[in-house]
């Protein structure tokens, strides 16, 4: 099959791009956006001011915001959008650009499969935060649960270009490499519903979680 690339062709390659955007849009991106930001909330319960790491559009982190009653709320990204609903700091992936304790709680969502170092990441968001790191992020339970998140990670990341690199973490992976940070899980809302029917059938909500991490504290500390 010979792709048309004359100017008719072009326009209905992106008419097709931006109905399928569209579709995305409102069929995954603003449930998603609800689901994620009402499990967070109630992982967080009451807070005046919040940073997210990687806030992308900034929706999740203000709707969350207005939830728990911050009336502070910022982000950092690697790659800052045109249109964001917060004020936006450029972050280079490792030192978020905020001193110690700086907020009352640090949101991180759908971003530590993102990094090149998670590690690190959630180091520094333990750093920031006062009280607790909020994260949103998945469960792998094998290579076909792999797949799937791949796939998600590649349609759900297509319109604003983020690099998907697929590193998906088993449960006793996100343990050691929370406590590796200096922080400890205190609460889990797993399996966590993210994605409506037909979705949820490929999607699978046990692939889905939210936690609340704290940190060690130097006379908990082995």
């Amino acid at each position: 099959m010979r792709f048309d690339a004359s100017p008719r062709g072009c326009f209905v390659i992106e008419t097709l791009k931006r109905a399928v955007f569209s579709y995305h849009d409102k069929a995954i991106h603003r449930p998603r956006v609800e689901r994620v930001a009402a499990s967070m909330s109630e992982l967080i319960g009451r807070a005046s001011s919040i940073l997210d790491i990687g806030c992308g559009d900034g929706t999740v982190a203000r709707t969350i915001a207005e939830r728990v009653g911050a009336t502070r709320v910022a982000g950092v990204d690697v790659l800052v959008r045109p249109d964001v609903a917060i004020d936006v700091r450029v972050y280079d992936g490792r030192t978020i650009p905020y001193d110690d304790d700086a907020f009352e709680v640090v949101l991180i969502a759908d971003v530590l499969h993102h990094a090149e170092d998670a590690g690190r990441v959630l180091r520094e968001a333990l750093r920031v935060a006062s009280r607790a790191v909020i994260v949103k992020d998945h469960f792998r339970f094998g290579p076909v649960s792999d797949r799937i998140l791949l796939w998600m990670d590649v349609v759900g990341n297509a319109a604003p270009g983020v690099l998907v690199r697929g590193r998906y973490l088993s449960p006793n992976e996100w343990v050691d490499l929370v406590r590796d940070a200096g922080g400890r899980v205190t609460r889990l809302d797993w399996p966590l519903r993210i994605h409506d029917l037909p979705f949820r059938l490929v999607t699978r909500s046990e692939l889905q979680f939210a936690a609340r991490i704290e940190p060690i504290s130097s006379t908990e500390a082995p």
